[in-house]
């Protein structure tokens, strides 16, 4: 086994035991077992538990948001571009990493001051310049008339909203869903297309 494949496993692992058992609930020897490996090999890559559960957050939100905004080109792209393709990325991330909204609540709602250190830490660190460019972008398409006068920092929040909550929310929309059978890749279609209507309907000028 690779090193690069003993850290991915123990990733792998961690994930599972942190959504399944809570961060105070998670045990090293735990995810070790579950990883195949030695606990020593754990702590090589993580010195703590605290360690490996800031690691394993920090970096799925790194590896969204450094992703998403290389791909975007906000000098050149207007918010009517910007928002739809920021809502496909974000619940296609979502879909990808289901278990992250559910751990982010459990967590957040459980005053873990592990969850605080890392929103704060990334947040404060890596998001804030990007979002800052977001929000002047929106503010100044709104003075251009692209847009309706809106509070640009609202129309984020509502935007990530919109997207976490098909997810936070995914057991009641399931019972839900049982009197209307569809496929998962066709709900999470109808989702985003619902999401962008409802968003540049109440952007765009009429």
């Amino acid at each position: 086994m690779t090193d690069e494949n003993s850290k991915q496993r123990i990733i792998d692992a961690a994930w599972q035991v942190f959504v399944e058992k809570g961060y105070d609930g998670a045990r090293m020897q735990e995810i070790a077992d579950l990883a195949g490996i030695n606990k020593a090999m754990i702590y090589y890559y993580y010195k703590s538990k605290d360690e490996l559960f800031e690691g394993i957050i920090s970096d799925t939100f790194h590896r969204f948001f450094t992703g998403f905004f290389e791909m975007m080109d906000l000098k050149t792209t207007g918010v009517a571009e910007f928002i739809p393709a920021f809502v496909d990325a974000h619940i296609d991330f979502l879909a990808q990493n289901p278990n992250l909204p559910k751990l982010l609540v459990r967590e957040i709602h459980g005053s873990n001051p592990a969850i605080q250190k890392v929103l704060h830490h990334f947040f404060s660190e890596l998001i804030t310049e990007l979002s800052t460019k977001v929000l002047i972008k929106i503010d100044e398409a709104a003075k251009r008339g692209e847009i309706r006068p809106v509070d640009p920092m609202q129309t984020i929040l509502n935007v990530l909203g919109l997207n976490i909550m098909f997810f936070t929310m995914r057991p009641v929309i399931d019972v839900f869903m049982e009197k209307f059978p569809i496929s998962e890749a066709e709900l999470l279609t109808r989702r985003k297309a619902a999401i962008k209507d409802l968003l540049l309907y109440g952007l765009l000028p009429r």
